[in-house]
């Protein structure tokens, strides 16, 4: 999966919280979200007076957290892991564990959340 194909698929799937999801494509999202965010503060920063590039880059946070959290979960079904576990990305310093779990690789085969995803 491409960097273009991996944000069109949690784009588009941002409701949906079934099937499996990549190392790839959550990774390139994260990376998209944090362009993103980048972006908006450097041309808010130009172009707007300086205490608009927080807000803004806040909404562009805001508006992708939910693709975000859903892309998790199916990651989470990736490796096999139960949904409940994605309590752990609103507990601090907990965090950490949600890094090793996105870093993790994919349960081969199918299991109980779908097929394994083609990279």
């Amino acid at each position: 999966m491409n960097f273009k194909n991996a944000v069109a698929a949690c784009l588009a799937q941002y409701t949906s919280l079934q099937g499996r999801a990549t190392r790839a494509e959550l990774w390139y999202f994260v990376v998209f979200i944090l362009a993103a965010s980048f972006i908006v503060y450097v041309l808010s920063q130009l172009f707007l007076p300086p205490h608009y590039a927080p807000v803004l880059q806040g909404m562009v946070l805001l508006a992708l957290a939910i693709p975000l959290f859903s892309v998790f979960v199916r990651r989470l079904h990736d490796i096999g892991a139960p949904t409940w576990r994605v309590v752990f990305l609103f507990i601090p310093f907990v965090q950490i564990i949600c890094l090793y779990w996105a870093v993790k690789p994919s349960q081969e085969g199918e299991n109980r959340f779908g097929e394994q995803p083609v990279d």
